[in-house]
């Protein structure tokens, strides 16, 4: 570089400087531009053996009365208890243990006010607790725990609720695949009724349950065979009419990792399973297909769509389904990661490659994910919660979802806080500039930012409403034709309103418009709006000056 074009580059970046200070500091980028963020949780127990969000299979969140709830481990012992994510993106021990003495963390179901919980104890012995949400207290109420009957097995449990109102929890052994069930809403378990026998297996397998149309679905897996096999029993029928098919098979298709959901839809439901192969194991090729997405359609056919190879070193996945924009998400874990891909569900194909980051593991152990067994959509964000075995502590991540049409929460009567900073000027006699800082919709969680952004301000001159607004600034010509030349006083107030339609306490400011034309006090305001770009045009012509000279 000659010593000419260096000093033109020294003027350009004084310039660029200049122009920044006069501006004022860069934000950062808004929370919502679909970038998720991680946050750190709080420690669990070094007394547990395993990953606490261990068991693609099973549930340990979900999004209730505008909140997210998760079964949590504390930090000491074997206590499970039910957690809150609050606006400030930590999390909030409520009264509701849900065990203190947990061999997992459990597999939680959302019936509206009620949460269905299985988990297993140290003694390997299965335990159902209901739990009832007190929205006077926001908290949650753990009833006793009920004993669920095993037969022996210790492998993690899944729980569903049909048509009817009766739940079902599912579990494997190395042989079965069996079921029980509760008509009485949990207090009760029938004798343990095996859907699959398997003569010769030797490793534990695993199964997940949906309901579905009216329907509830088993997956499981069988490595002996190398297959995923499928079940459904209609609502209504005698508990022991089970229909089967085959969901996957070939060499080296089965290893013990399902996630399964519904994608609701008409006429009827769709399933979707990520899956993991066992390929690998033998020392197949690295573009061996390692993880799957299975699809069943509403007419009950299945496919299967490849998500990633063994070189891309997925593993753990999980699937969520964002209704707001009829998206399915895969995660997984990779190299001490949350990483993810997605694809819509309208067309099921993922793009090759290692996906995008969705957690960050700050020492490479960020494994195990989980997520809600509920769709998500605008209002809840998607929230991805996973363990860190080096520090033993909770790590999540979250997403906005946007959402062309806000929905309303027709319970909500809360107003939103007000508004903050208000301030105006007077830029002349016959207008007024006013802004404001962003308002919240009460300490409400949102994904992502701090607080769920209000939906609209209504602007108020002298009481009279005058304008809805979306933005936080606003220009009033206050007089409307009437006499300039007097001097006035005019009262303002904002209030934020949320998208229930309910409005914030005012805040107001008074302005006095000056009677006279337009002074130097205007102009002056605007030449030093333009200084910084009449800096930043002299500086460029000096540049070029010497660019050109000789």
């Amino acid at each position: 570089m000659t010593p000419r074009h260096r000093r033109a580059q020294r003027l350009a970046a004084a310039g660029l400087a200049f122009f920044l200070l006069a501006a004022g500091p860069l934000l950062p980028a808004a929370a919502d531009d679909g970038t998720p963020r991680t946050y750190n949780g709080p420690a669990y127990s070094p007394d547990f053996p395993a990953p606490p969000t261990e068991k693609e299979s099973q549930s340990k969140l979900w999004f209730h009365a505008g909140a997210w709830w998760a079964l949590l481990l504390e930090p000491a012992g074997r206590t499970v208890r039910v957690f809150e994510l609050m606006p400030d993106h930590s999390w909030r021990p409520t009264s509701a243990v849900v065990t203190t003495d947990a061999a997992d963390t459990g597999d939680a179901l959302r019936d509206g006010d009620l949460v269905h919980v299985v988990s297993r104890r140290s003694d390997a012995s299965l335990h159902y607790v209901r739990l009832t949400f007190d929205p006077a207290a926001r908290d949650y109420r753990a009833d006793p725990s009920v004993l669920v009957p095993t037969r022996g097995s210790a492998q993690p449990a899944v729980i569903a609720k049909d048509t009817t109102g009766r739940l079902w929890v599912a579990f494997t052994s190395a042989v079965r695949t069996v079921v029980t069930y509760s008509d009485d809403g949990g207090q009760s378990w029938a004798r343990n009724m095996p859907v699959a026998i398997r003569e010769t297996g030797e490793t534990p397998e695993a199964v997940a349950i949906v309901s579905y149309d009216d329907r509830i679905g088993l997956l499981w897996s069988d490595q002996t065979t190398g297959s995923f096999e499928f079940a459904s029993h209609r609502d209504g029928d005698l508990p022991t009419v089970w229909s089967r098919e085959q969901a996957l098979v070939g060499p080296a298709q089965a290893d013990d990792h399902i996630s399964l959901l519904r994608v609701r839809g008409e006429p009827a439901d769709t399933l979707v399973a990520a899956v993991k192969t066992s390929r690998g194991d033998e020392g197949e090729p690295p573009d061996s297909l390692l993880i799957e997405v299975l699809i069943r359609t509403p007419d009950g056919r299945w496919s299967a769509a490849p998500v990633s190879t063994i070189a891309e070193g997925y593993n753990e996945p999980i699937v969520q389904v964002d209704e707001t924009t009829r998206t399915l998400h895969v995660f997984a874990s990779r190299d001490g990661s949350i990483v993810t891909k997605r694809t819509s569900l309208d067309d099921i194909r993922f793009e090759p490659g290692i996906g995008a980051l969705f957690a960050v593991g700050l020492d490479g152990e960020l494994a195990d994910p989980t997520s809600s067994k509920d769709p998500v959509d605008a209002r809840s964000g998607l929230v991805v919660l996973a363990s860190d075995s080096i520090d033993r502590a909770y790590r999540h991540a979250e997403l906005p979802l946007t959402s062309a049409t806000p929905t309303a929460d027709p319970a909500d009567q809360s107003p939103p806080n007000p508004p903050g900073n208000l301030t105006a000027r007077a830029l002349s006699p016959e207008s007024v500039v006013l802004s404001w800082d962003e308002a919240t919709d009460g300490n409400q969680w949102a994904p992502a930012r701090n607080g769920v952004p209000a939906q609209q301000y209504v602007l108020l001159r002298d009481g009279a409403e005058v304008a809805t607004l979306t933005s936080t600034s606003t220009q009033d010509q206050p007089r409307a034709g009437g006499d300039p030349t007097s001097a006035v006083s005019i009262n303002y107030a904002v209030q934020a309103v949320d998208s229930a339609g309910n409005r914030s306490a005012p805040v107001g400011i008074v302005v006095d418009l000056p009677g006279a034309p337009p002074g130097p006090g205007t102009a002056t305001i605007v030449g030093i709006g333009l200084l910084p770009l009449a800096a930043i045009a002299g500086l460029v012509a000096i540049g070029r000056r010497f660019l050109t000279r000789g």
